[in-house]
């Protein structure tokens, strides 16, 4: 088992946000947390990322209880987040940026960068710009790339279809799964149900800070709840 997430409560405040959820992440999936706005998706990926500590409950990445490490510790230990509206350092050029990815490394090979390129392409045009001059798409590539740097065993995403077009989002989820098909185990966080169903070998279902349902992706997207609730079937 590579993540177990047990019973875990998170509250802002007197706000219990996320209320005794379970689930667990295999090494070689792709697992997903669909759900509408506001069910505490991110705030679960908060969570197994160290940014927040749950007030109850285990969360367990590779036989270790990290329940309690603080968010940094974490990509030594092999898991790396992209986050929320990609968060890149916008005055610093492409490389430097993903260089700040490589932070726990002493000695960054040029066959580290040369494998976000192969992935990345533009950004391999754009190493030397300025990162907050890139387009939105762009910005979502540089901040899969920064993560891809630390070597993660298992990597995080939220929400990276946000704000993209969609010829766009289709590009980042082939991304997402050639990532996979190099060995990558991958949580995956995203409104966009219809386009991570199709990718994910299991997904969850969440509903005000609760789990409503569970299953296969092709279980999942075949389901008339969640065609209706989210596919607009």
């Amino acid at each position: 088992m590579m993540l177990t997430v047990e019973n875990i409560d998170v509250f802002y405040g007197a706000i219990h946000a996320i209320k005794g959820i379970s689930f667990q992440v295999d090494e070689g999936e792709i697992v997903a947390l669909i759900g509408a706005n506001g069910a505490g998706k991110s705030t679960t990926l908060k969570t197994v990322s160290g940014i927040m500590h749950p007030r109850n409950g285990k969360i367990t990445f590779l036989g270790e209880d990290i329940t309690r490490t603080d968010g940094y510790k974490l990509p030594a230990k092999g898991l790396a987040q992209v986050p929320e509206g990609r968060r890149i350092f916008l005055q610093m050029t492409v490389m430097e940026n993903l260089e700040m990815g490589a932070y726990i490394h002493k000695k960054v090979p040029q066959s580290d960068f040369d494998n976000v390129f192969e992935h990345f392409p533009r950004l391999k045009e754009r190493r030397s710009q300025i990162a907050g001059t890139l387009s939105g798409g762009e910005q979502q590539m540089l901040a899969m790339g920064r993560a891809l740097m630390s070597h993660p065993k298992l990597l995080m995403l939220d929400e990276p279809s946000m704000g993209l077009a969609p010829i766009l989002v289709e590009e980042i989820f082939k991304i997402i799964q050639e990532f996979h098909a190099a060995g990558t185990t991958i949580l995956l966080v995203e409104q966009n149900a219809e386009m991570a169903l199709q990718i994910a070998d299991r997904a969850y279902v969440l509903e005000s800070g609760a789990i409503a349902l569970s299953g296969t992706g092709a279980e999942l997207a075949a389901s008339d709840e969640i065609k209706k609730a989210y596919l607009g079937g």
